[in-house]
């Protein structure tokens, strides 16, 4: 396999094993006991242990290689997964979900700085686009998977497969070749981010602050509304993403990055209000198509946009800036919204995400509008 194929497969099967126990961990945690804000923070402390780790992830890529970060990255993962086995209260869980954390952190961003990399300039944003499909692919399959395994098997049977899913995350990376990093790039502790990605960075950290409410609420919100967990819903949103990733493509290259950024931005925000109203079918399904057509483009483009503007032996800092405020806004907004959850019920939860998305998107285009065109960087 080449490298891109594997660093596709890789980010798959990652996404597949993150969004499986995305949306089956709160549920077993609740059977055992748990509140909403242990939800919360079990989302927390996954994104606040990547979040801590991506930027120097990002520099030590552009310096060893991508295959030398990779590997413990993949070593992390299994020892992870098999944790799952033995652990036995809510609490627990949530201090080995940063373990995943961590191996999301060495795993998926250096992949995507792998695929930046390797992108002609002029086909960027499509380049991109595609390797997020891999992403999609994994978000649409790791729900459906978990719901289908609990019912034949219980939470038991879904960490038996996400362990297996580890161990050929770990396999595929034994075989990965990857470029030669850069000796003379930041190697180290070096800052804790790129320059060149903080206005991207600090309009993602306000976007992101409700982002993991779907996955955290919504099986809830949906089975209070008398329509049950609703397992349907998350392949269908991620199948308008891939759908959509496909088709707009070369949108960001041919018409520019901050144009595609506005609309996908504002569907995410009607997505999320859709989802505030009283459960439907047709509600979930128009909530579907506007998230995921809205978050087809929202990553890829901002991943091209910084990447536009980063010096080639910066870049790997400047994706692992954008990969962290990610997880900052999760980190942050997560327990955030499960207290609100909490004290006023879940269509508050999706209110709040709704507005958190609105204001990052205002944030978005005020620092476009105060940013000067500086000179380009000095290699592509």
């Amino acid at each position: 396999m080449g490298t891109i194929r594997i660093c596709v497969a890789v980010t798959a099967l990652v996404h597949v094993i993150t969004y499986l126990l995305n949306t089956q961990l709160p549920l077993h945690l609740v059977a055992l006991g748990g509140s909403h804000a242990q939800i919360g923070w079990l989302f927390a402390i996954t994104t606040g242990a990547a979040m801590l780790l991506r930027p120097q992830v990002g520099g030590w890529t552009d310096r060893y290689g991508g295959r030398a970060v990779m590997l413990p990255g993949a070593g992390i993962l299994v020892l992870t997964m098999l944790a799952l086995h033995v652990a036995a209260t809510p609490l627990a869980f949530i201090g080995l979900m940063a373990g995943l954390g961590v191996a999301n952190a060495l795993l998926s961003t250096t992949g995507s700085i792998v695929v930046a990399d390797e992108s002609p300039v002029d086909r960027r944003g499509e380049s991109l686009a595609l390797y997020y499909v891999a992403s999609s692919v994994g978000v649409a399959l790791g729900p459906a998977m978990g719901f289908a395994l609990a019912a034949r098997g219980g939470i038991a049977l879904n960490f038996t497969v996400v362990t297996g899913l580890g161990l050929a995350v770990a396999a595929l990376i034994l075989v990965l070749r990857t470029a030669p990093g850069n000796p003379g790039a930041p190697g180290g502790l070096g800052p804790p981010w790129s320059r060149h990605a903080v206005p991207a960075s600090a309009a993602l950290v306000v976007i992101t602050l409700g982002a993991a409410t779907v996955y955290a609420f919504l099986p809830l919100h949906a089975a209070a509304g008398g329509l049950g967990h609703v397992a349907w819903f998350f392949p269908l949103m991620s199948g308008c993403t891939i759908v959509c990733r496909l088709l707009l493509r070369r949108a960001s290259d041919r018409f520019g990055r901050v144009r595609v950024l506005v609309p996908a931005l504002v569907a995410i925000t009607l997505g999320q209000l859709v989802l505030a109203a009283p459960p439907t079918v047709p509600g979930l399904v128009l909530g579907a198509a506007l998230l995921g057509c809205g978050n087809s483009m929202l990553y890829p483009t901002l991943v091209a946009l910084i990447v536009d503007r980063t010096p080639t032996a910066e870049r790997g800092r400047a994706i692992g800036t954008l990969s962290a405020a990610w997880d900052v806004g999760l980190a942050l907004g997560s327990p955030l919204i499960a207290l609100l959850v909490d004290t006023h019920g879940f269509p508050a939860g999706f209110l709040a995400s709704a507005l958190a998305v609105a204001a990052g998107l205002a944030l978005l285009l005020l620092l476009e509008h105060r940013r000067r065109p500086g000179p380009l960087p000095a290699s592509h």
